[in-house]
């Protein structure tokens, strides 16, 4: 768990640039996919780069081959490793995440353009204007788990950093 937290940590903080894929700088996809590569061992496939627009990112990955293999989950249902897909209807801004539990609260690993990789939990992300959320998990090789689940909402605590989540 230790080493897990470190690796999480050792992320916030890391800055901004589109087309990145680490170590040092990232996009959310990018970032998305070192998370899950390195905490989860789920290799997400490269995507093309298709445009300087995080929409188009979003749009290459819902149509990306790979999405057969990734079901949606409420946020009731959200566990760690989970993918985000966050959208800004009114900024036309479309971004992804990671939903990881660190300790005792689950938060969202994104990188956010100013302020780097950041750790928001769901109400944060929507207080930001974040108000359109897909949770999607990846489906093991042999499961038979049901394609695109009803989805509820339920409130959570606000937390804005992993260290702060053990509380």
């Amino acid at each position: 768990m230790t080493d897990r937290l470190a690796f999480l940590e050792g992320l916030i903080g890391k800055s901004y640039r589109l087309g990145a894929a680490g170590p040092d700088e990232f996009d959310c996809y990018g970032l998305a996919q070192h998370i899950q590569r390195n905490l989860y061992a789920v290799q997400m496939p490269d995507l093309p780069f298709v445009a300087a627009t995080t929409r188009s990112q979003a749009e290459a990955m819902l149509n990306h081959a790979e999405r057969q293999n990734w079901t949606e989950v409420s946020d009731a249902e959200a566990q760690d490793g989970d993918i985000v897909l966050m959208g800004n209807v009114l900024a036309r801004d479309f971004h992804l995440g990671t939903f990881v539990v660190p300790v005792t609260a689950g938060v969202v690993i994104h990188v956010d353009q100013g302020r780097g990789v950041v750790a928001d939990d769901l109400p944060a992300l929507r207080a930001i204007g974040f108000t359109y959320t897909r949770l999607f998990r990846r489906i093991p090789a042999t499961s038979t788990a049901p394609r695109n689940s009803r989805r509820t909402r339920r409130p959570a605590e606000r937390r804005s950093s992993l260290s702060r989540s053990a509380t």
